[in-house]
């Protein structure tokens, strides 16, 4: 794993916002039954970056959180801005935001798209998910799947695309935590995140059901996900039920509990 040179992007309204060279700042939680909030901060913001933050009749403007590191980094929260607070300073000022997640708004989305030559399935659910500015933190297949003829979608929502691609490949597909993720029932342990102390591991602690684990940022990990904990000369199968996403220019991590399988 190459977890250096850390990366984040804030995309508000179609207005993308990057660390470096901004300063962007965010804190997710996470759990097993989906629900997922958020608190960001930008420093020094432009006022088109506020005026994007305002609400326009009874619509929220929408964000994407994407976050981690140069080789390994994805979506880690999707939803809107239900608050947001300008804090003046000097010489620096922030916006911080309250982020609700509305994994829903991109599920629900129409898409018109279509390939009229050789396309894999994996490349068609990339395509798609990209154009929302999305990336799959996990896509295990069943089997691989080639449309030889092309493939199209019209006037579907994104969810019913993702679940077509998910049918041909016999796989199943889901969108939670502000993730999305193709997975089989059989892949189990086979696809865990291993966590030892030279794949960012730091800390972890035993509780009556499982462990406390802290490691370096990891977008990957969220609710239900299975790690492979190789820690004191033992391995251990969890399931993620909790946890957080801290992420700043100065450190950035993620704490979590899991349980045993």
């Amino acid at each position: 794993m190459k977890l250096y040179k850390r990366i984040c992007s804030f995309t508000i309204e179609g207005r993308k916002l990057t660390y470096p060279p901004m300063t962007l700042e965010f804190e997710s939680e996470f759990s097993a039954n989906g629900i997922s909030t958020a608190k960001a901060k930008i420093m020094n913001p432009a006022h088109e970056t506020v005026n994007k933050c305002q609400k326009v009749g009874n619509k929220f403007p929408q964000i994407i959180i994407d976050a981690g590191y140069e080789y390994d980094h994805g979506t880690c929260v999707i939803g809107e801005i239900i608050k947001w607070e300008l804090k003046k300073g000097s010489p620096d000022w922030s916006l911080e935001l309250t982020i609700a997640d509305k994994s829903s708004l991109w599920t629900s989305a129409i898409v018109n798209k279509s390939w009229r030559s050789f396309i894999t399935a994996r490349q068609a659910a990339t395509e798609l998910l990209s154009e929302f500015g999305i990336t799959a933190v996990e896509m295990v297949f069943g089997e691989e799947k080639s449309y030889p003829n092309g493939l199209a979608f019209s006037g579907v929502s994104l969810r019913s695309a993702l679940e077509r691609i998910a049918r041909d490949t016999r796989s199943s597909f889901s969108f939670v935590n502000g993730q999305a993720k193709f997975y089989t029932q059989q892949a189990g342990t086979a696809t865990a995140i291993v966590l030892r102390y030279d794949s960012g591991l730091l800390e972890a602690t035993k509780t009556e059901k499982g462990y406390k684990i802290k490691t370096l940022f990891m977008h990957k990990i969220m609710g239900n996900s299975i790690v492979q904990l190789q820690f004191d000369n033992q391995m251990t199968n969890l399931k993620v039920i909790k946890g957080k996403h801290v992420f700043s220019p100065e450190s950035a991590s993620t704490e979590f509990e899991a349980k045993r399988l």
